[in-house]
């Protein structure tokens, strides 16, 4: 992977800096909600307000031209990471804010322009499997269908929902822009971990969405979209390899590294806790783990500063990399709560969350087998797997 660096400004690092340290200082009030998150299956509407009132939401990733900040995608990690050591529901939801701002930037101007109409703040929500029934009108397209796992729904104006078009040969995926007052939703999101995620179902019955207001999801993929006009920096060239997996990152990396913090303090006040050889190696092994997988992605973000684009093994190895992060730090999660005896198991203590959050976040579809495949049949010299479509 070449890396060349932008030409950066002291005025953007500082204000990466700033919006690190706000996240921070955010933690603990979000901690102080982690519990009423959970129960009420959302993330308060308190948190998100402080989330945009800090410049955390959507901002970071959105386009200048529209007030937006324009960042590289480290802050939107950071941010995230930082939040997730205090709540993974809410740093999920946070992580999504400049995530799918982000994907707004690739869309045709007029739906930027109408997403964008007051500032840089708009909430979005996406559920980009293709779940709608499409029906190509006059000027646009009607789409009626149920799209789930719409993470931080509750809180969104727009949304982005996604289906099939049918114009000729094989049908093919597009993310569609649904404006403020077009869908509904489905109260449904009832799941053993990510509770406070709010992930539920979007419904659309009939609604137009004009023609400007759709993207492909093959433009997605490859970074190459009409968003791409109107937005000129490196940010809006960049492949879905590249920003999808790193945004469920953070609040993952977050969430291991904070149950790091608890389980050692935990095992420091037990003498026999702390004075067994089994407990000491699980606690140097999953320090090195935390510590290997976090350059790891490192190693991407500085790749992510770039003035060039990523070749297909550039994305191969991308993805192979995100996937094996969150190997580590599933394991590393498991291992320390393996540890953690009965008590790990009360409600009181966050490692039974921290355990049940992990696992669910590492069951996102961003973590698929198929992100090892990609590598392993470059490396093997097979050709492209036609039906990995997001690759």
């Amino acid at each position: 992977m070449v890396v060349k660096e932008i030409d950066g400004s002291g005025d953007l690092a500082t204000l990466h800096a700033t919006l690190v340290e706000r996240a921070r200082a955010l933690a603990p009030q979000i901690r102080e909600r982690a519990a009423k998150t959970e129960a009420m299956r959302a993330v308060p509407r308190e948190s998100i307000a402080e989330i945009v009132a800090a410049g955390l939401g959507g901002r970071i990733l959105a386009p200048r031209r529209f007030g937006g900040d324009e960042l590289s995608l480290d802050t939107m990690y950071e941010v995230s990471l930082e939040l997730g050591r205090a709540c993974a529901s809410t740093a999920w939801c946070a992580a999504l804010l400049p995530h799918d701002a982000h994907m707004v930037g690739f869309f045709p101007q007029a739906a930027q322009e109408a997403v964008w109409a007051d500032g840089p703040d708009a909430c979005v929500a996406a559920s980009l499997a293709p779940a709608a029934t499409v029906q190509r009108v006059d000027g646009g397209y009607r789409l009626t269908g149920r799209h789930g796992f719409a993470s931080g729904v509750d809180h969104a104006s727009w949304v982005i929902v996604s289906g099939l078009i049918k114009d000729g040969g094989r049908p093919a995926n597009h993310h569609f822009l649904v404006k403020p007052g077009d869908y509904t939703i489905d109260d449904d999101w009832y799941a053993a971990g990510m509770r406070g995620t709010g992930s539920k179902t979007i419904v659309v019955d009939d609604v137009f969405v004009p023609d400007g207001f759709v993207l492909a999801a093959a433009a997605l993929v490859a970074g190459d979209a009409p968003g791409r006009e109107v937005n000129q920096g490196a940010l809006y060239r960049q492949p879905l390899a590249l920003h999808a997996g790193l945004t469920f990152l953070g609040p993952m990396m977050g969430t291991a590294l904070d149950a790091y913090d608890h389980f050692v303090d935990w095992a420091r006040g037990r003498a026999q806790t702390a004075g067994s050889e089994i407990v000491q190696e699980a606690v140097a092994r999953t320090a090195a783990d935390l510590d290997l997988a976090q350059l790891a992605v490192r190693r991407i973000l500085t790749a992510a500063r770039t003035s060039g684009t990523f070749e297909l093994a550039d994305r191969a190895e991308i993805l192979r990399d995100y996937n094996r992060v969150a190997e580590l730090l599933v394991d590393s999660v498991d291992r320390l709560f393996a540890l953690s005896g009965t008590s790990g198991f009360k409600e009181t203590s966050p490692m039974q969350q921290k355990w049940r959050d992990i696992h669910m976040m590492a069951s996102h579809v961003s973590f698929t087998r198929a992100n090892f495949q990609h590598y392993g049949r470059m490396v093997l010299g097979l050709e492209r797997d036609p039906k990995l479509v997001v690759f």
